[in-house]
């Protein structure tokens, strides 16, 4: 039996979420895998690092996004890979609630909307700090 078959009921826009949430963890754990390859390949163990470069640091996630890029691009590719790869996982969440924003702006659902922009826009704890 399909899922047509079935009436699995879903909407567009669980559809839509489902795709975004299996491509942005497949594509991370692809990128992980091939980081986690070439960090072997290189340095012939799979141990934990110290340096500080490697460190998960800055003001807040997009400083650090725009930190590991900036600096891991050309240098280390294991690591380029890693870190692309946790910052897809990352940001995944956060597209599937831009994207339902955008679904339900283009439905005009407008108290979703405004909860939305209430509750995850100008509540002060939304923003989170990396240390």
């Amino acid at each position: 039996m399909t899922s047509m078959e079935l009436g699995s009921g879903e909407s567009t826009l669980e559809t839509i979420i489902s795709y975004i949430l299996i491509v942005g963890v497949i594509a991370s754990l692809i990128l992980e895998v091939i980081g986690i390859t070439l960090y072997y390949g290189t340095y012939g163990n799979l141990l934990v690092s110290q340096n500080r470069a490697v460190f998960i640091s800055g003001a807040d996630f997009f400083t650090f996004i725009a930190n590991q890029t900036q600096n891991l691009v050309g240098s280390q590719n294991a690591l380029f890979f890693m870190t692309v790869g946790l910052i897809i996982l990352i940001l995944t969440p956060y597209v599937r609630a831009v994207t339902s924003v955008v679904y339900f702006g283009w439905e005009r659902n407008r108290k979703y909307i405004h909860n939305f922009v209430c509750a995850d826009c100008i509540d002060p704890k939304f923003g989170t700090t990396l240390n």
